[in-house]
This record gives C-alpha cells, sequence and structure tokens, in this order.
C-alpha cells in the first residue's frame, strides 16, 4: 500500500505496543502523532482510550495528528482523527502536548526528532520515537552530533531493534532505536519585577511597535494579533502559576511533619472557567488557548471579507462548526484549508438558494391576493404547471416592527434575506454590475424613513406596514437568465432549449418556447448563449471581494 511513498512504513502492531509501555497514560492529555501515516498509532492509544473510559466516564485523550502524504491525510479524515497540519517540520503552534509520538521518515528522522525536542523543551513532555539506528550510531552531520548530545543531556531511554519491521506491512530490514524521552517541567521565574523595571524604559517604543498589527493581508493580520494575544495570555497564566505558592491566604501545620506551611485559599484569582489542569489547581494554558482559538475563528466567521459571498445556510453551516475549530490552530495554514472548503461547498450551495428563491418569489406565496401577480404561467415541457417570475414581485418582509412600531429595514432577517437574493444575482451576473452597498443603503433608508424605490443592486424596494416588500427588478435580462435557469432546473423548458435554432425545432417545443418568451426573445438567447445559459464556469468568484 502506498509503495509509491518511498518514506511510508507503517508501525506494526508489536511495535506500537513497545511504544506505549511504560507510558504514565494516567498523566498524559495532549498527544501529538507528527507523521500519523494512515493513524496506526492513534489507534492503539484510541484502544487505550476506550479501557480508560471504562474507569473513568467520559476519558478521552486531546489528540492531534500531521501527515505530508495527501492520500494518507484523507484517510486519516476519513477515521475522524484531527488532522492538524500538513508538515511536522513547519508546525508552529503554542499548543503544549504531555506526549509526542512519533515513526518519522528515516530519511528525515533526525530533523523530526530534533524538533520534538525543541517543543518539548518550552515546557516540559515525553517524546517515544522510532529512528534508523544508524542515525545515532553514525554521527555524520552536525544535526546528529547535537541529536546525540541533546539525548544524554535528557537521560533518554533508547533500544536497538533488529527485525523489527521483518513482518510488517511494510518489510524492511532496517536496525531501529526505539527512543523514549522525558523532559523535564521547565521552572518559571516571576517577570513582572523586571517587567516593571524596563516598561518606564520602552514605554515610548512600546507604543509605536504595537502599529505592526495594521497590516494590509487581512489573515496575516489576524493571525499576527491571534499569536500576540495567546503569547500575552500565556505569559500571564504562567506567571500566575509561579507566584500561586507565595500568596496564599494563610499557613498551618503539616499534620504529618508538624512544618508551617502555606495554606488555604489565594488571595489573587485567575479565571478560566473550567479550563482547569487535571492534576492539579494550575490554570491550564492548553484550555486558555482553545478558548481564544474560538473567539479568533468566531471572528473570522464574522468578518464579512471572508465569508461576505455565503449564503444564510451555508453560514450557518460554518458557525455550527466553531466548537469543533477550536481544536485547530488559528493559522494561515487552517484558514487557507477552511478557505477552499468554502469555495468548493459555495457553487452548489448558491445553486441550491437560487432554485428555492425561484421557488419563494413565485410558487410559495401565489395563493395570497397581495402576491398571485408575481408570476406569469405558460404550458412548459410535458407539464402545464409552469412560470416564470415577473418584472415586479411582492413577498412577506417586513420592514416595520409592529412591536416597537418603527420603521425597522435593517433588521437582520430583512437583511439577511436580501442579502440572499443578491448573492444569487451576483452568482449569475458573474461580476458585472457595478456594487451599491445594501446595509449602507438600508441603514440610510432607516434613518430618514425612506420606504419606497429605494435603489439597491439588482433591484428596487418599498415596504409597506402590511408587512410585505415590493421588488421591481432593474436589469431585465439578468431577470430572464433568472427565470432560464429556474425553468431548467424544473425541466419546464425543451433540453433542446439553447442548443437548437427556433426554425430546427419541433412544433411540440416551439409551443412550449412561445408561451414561454416567444421566437424573438429566443433568438436573443442564441445569439448569446455564453450569457443566458449559464453553466457555473462563467461566475464571479464568491470569496472575492470585487469592491476592494
Amino acid at each position: 500500500m502506498f509503495t509509491s511513498n518511498a518514506d511510508f512504513y507503517p508501525t506494526p502492531g508489536h511495535l506500537i505496543e513497545k511504544m506505549l509501555f511504560s507510558l504514565d497514560f494516567n498523566r498524559i492529555k495532549s498527544i501529538l502523532e507528527p507523521e500519523a501515516g494512515k493513524g496506526d498509532i492513534i489507534e492503539k492509544i484510541k484502544e487505550k482510550e476506550g479501557r480508560m473510559s471504562d474507569r473513568w466516564s467520559k476519558f478521552s485523550f486531546d489528540i492531534d495528528c500531521i501527515e505530508q502524504d495527501e492520500n494518507l491525510r484523507h484517510i486519516l479524515k476519513g477515521k475522524g482523527y484531527r488532522l492538524v497540519h500538513n508538515d511536522f517540520l513547519t508546525y508552529d503552534t503554542m499548543k503544549e502536548y504531555d506526549l509526542i509520538i512519533m515513526n518519522p521518515p528515516f530519511s528525515n528522522g533526525c530533523k523530526h526528532l530534533l524538533k520534538a525536542l525543541e517543543m518539548q523543551k518550552r515546557n516540559g513532555g515525553a517524546i517515544v520515537c522510532l529512528l534508523n539506528a544508524e542515525t545515532l550510531r553514525n554521527q555524520c552531520s552536525n544535526d546528529r552530533i547535537t541529536l546525540v548530545r541533546l539525548l544524554e543531556e535528557y537521560h533518554a531511554d533508547i533500544e536497538y531493534i533488529r527485525n523489527a519491521f521483518a513482518d510488517a506491512e511494510r518489510k524492511t530490514d532496517v536496525e531501529i532505536a526505539l527512543i523514549k524521552v522525558q523532559l523535564p517541567e521547565v521552572e518559571r521565574q516571576s517577570f513582572i519585577f523586571d517587567g516593571l523595571k524596563k516598561a518606564k524604559e520602552q514605554q515610548e517604543y512600546g507604543q509605536t511597535e504595537s502599529a505592526y498589527l495594521v497590516e494590509n493581508d487581512l489573515f496575516k493580520s489576524i493571525v499576527s494579533q491571534y499569536n500576540l494575544e495567546v503569547e500575552a495570555g500565556i505569559k500571564l497564566i504562567k506567571e500566575y502559576n509561579a507566584m500561586y505558592p507565595l500568596i496564599m491566604t494563610s499557613f498551618g501545620k503539616d499534620e504529618e511533619t508538624g512544618e508551617t506551611v502555606q495554606k488555604g485559599g489565594c488571595i489573587l484569582s485567575l479565571d478560566l472557567s473550567t479550563n482547569k489542569d487535571k492534576y492539579s489547581n494550575k490554570l491550564s494554558v492548553n484550555g486558555f488557548i482553545r478558548e481564544v482559538r474560538g473567539k479568533y475563528w468566531n471572528a473570522l466567521f464574522h468578518n464579512e471579507k471572508f465569508i461576505g459571498q455565503l449564503t444564510e445556510n451555508l453560514r450557518q453551516d460554518f458557525y455550527n462548526r466553531l466548537e469543533n475549530l477550536k481544536d485547530y490552530d488559528f493559522s494561515l495554514y487552517n484558514i487557507y484549508e477552511l478557505k477552499i472548503e468554502m469555495q468548493k461547498k459555495v457553487v452548489s450551495g448558491v445553486e441550491e438558494t437560487i432554485i428555492s428563491l425561484f421557488d419563494e418569489l413565485s410558487h410559495k406565496h401565489y395563493w395570497d391576493k397581495d402576491t398571485s401577480s408575481n408570476i406569469h404561467y405558460y404550458n412548459g415541457w410535458k407539464t402545464n404547471k409552469s412560470w416564470f417570475i415577473n418584472e415586479k414581485v411582492i413577498i412577506p418582509l417586513a420592514g416595520y416592527d409592529s412591536f416597537w412600531n418603527r420603521y425597522y429595514p435593517t433588521d437582520y432577517k430583512v437583511k439577511g434575506k436580501l442579502q440572499d437574493i443578491e448573492k444569487c444575482f451576483n452568482y449569475l451576473d458573474g461580476g458585472l454590475t457595478d456594487a451599491i452597498d445594501l446595509e449602507e443603503t438600508l441603514k440610510f433608508a432607516e434613518e430618514y424613513g425612506e420606504t419606497k424605490n429605494i435603489v439597491l443592486k439588482y433591484f428596487n424596494i418599498t415596504f409597506y406596514k402590511k408587512g410585505t416588500c415590493h421588488i421591481t427588478f432593474t436589469n431585465p435580462e439578468l431577470l430572464k437568465k433568472f427565470n432560464i435557469f429556474g425553468s431548467q432546473k424544473k425541466g419546464w423548458l425543451p433540453p433542446s432549449y439553447g442548443k437548437k435554432q427556433y426554425k430546427d425545432m419541433t412544433a411540440e417545443e416551439k409551443a412550449v418556447v412561445n408561451e414561454f418568451e416567444g421566437e424573438k426573445e429566443y433568438s436573443k438567447v442564441m445569439s448569446d448563449t455564453k450569457y443566458y445559459l449559464f453553466d457555473g464556469n462563467n461566475s464571479m468568484n464568491l470569496l472575492e471581494d470585487k469592491s476592494a
């Protein structure tokens, strides 16, 4: 399997058991597997998680994984594993892991282990790693010399194993080294007094430096701000943890030793809600990072430059994922991964919205005396229940707030409906029409009490107190395109529509065309099929801000 990937050697089960043996999983919560392959190691950890859940209800590990191979990433996602990046060597996070466990590519395993040691050096933590034994025995590069020195410094446990992959899914006779190392927790020194001393000296410098966050690129700017906030928060938490023993409320005698010790609660309180460390009263750095991630993902989802072209339904779908996104670093990689996913969904989502809008502006309200004139009936292909939307339509959309007895066209329901109509026509228009700021126009109308003939991008609107909105479309050719789109999707136009000249049509086909628009209008369609017959290829980029 995946023989085209020269570095992919799935870890055999017996070797995974050796990797996990002697680890104290009672003290492990957060885990990273940097080269996850198809998830064999994670699967074994999940089995252990299941056994531990039998003893402690709702127990679960916080597992992140990384994988370079695109095919393997698909497998990991299919298994529901949390894939947070595509290259461990470029992974940049402030999240802390209790355990990094990996079977990296033998070709650059040295760099992977050095990166893991650097990560765990910041706060302490365990590492379990498989390496080609030659990496340690043949110190032919500076990286290998550094690695051996660090492993000695941290008193790593190293076991050399022959024929470890002899019966593996992909065999090799390479001798391996199984390395286990526990980096000590870093002792924290208070930075408050030093910080106060330097604050006066750097006050002016600090004020000018804060402007660096104002960058042209939206994503880079917001990621920079996120990193700054997380870094500041971590410093605060660790300073509080360092000072905690010094600011207890009282002293008392230890019952066993009789010595005087600090006891009781803490004078100062730093609250992270439920985000406490599971083994002590210390505040959890990872819990803090998770909540800040949620804050920034939420901010991004409310930024019109990022989601401005999404329909309300699609927006809601992504809002519903905010809790899950707290487990993913707020990084450029993950932002662009999400943007790609949006681009894939937005086409099908907008086309579904167009059909829904076609129904809403026509058949949905046909029974009401006010809205019965929205549509023009014609005998369609194989049916006599066909229609298209007229230039003027009436829909139930309340621009007046009856409860407060005021004119309120900026209500989120009103604005959302009008934005969805505009987005549908944006999609069909392909960015040809000049933009008009819908939100600003509605604010102006509300401020000055303007209720009639409010000019928007593709239509004018008039609000009435009885709760209706009159829409007059101002681009007849785009409205025609909308009607063709809806009628074709409904199957009301002949399959030959737009493919045959009128003179070549059958009598039955001509009859439908005659009732729908007539020969003259159909000739216009045939003379410009690229415009009228929408195929999705001539649409604007829905995630691009054309007005910028």
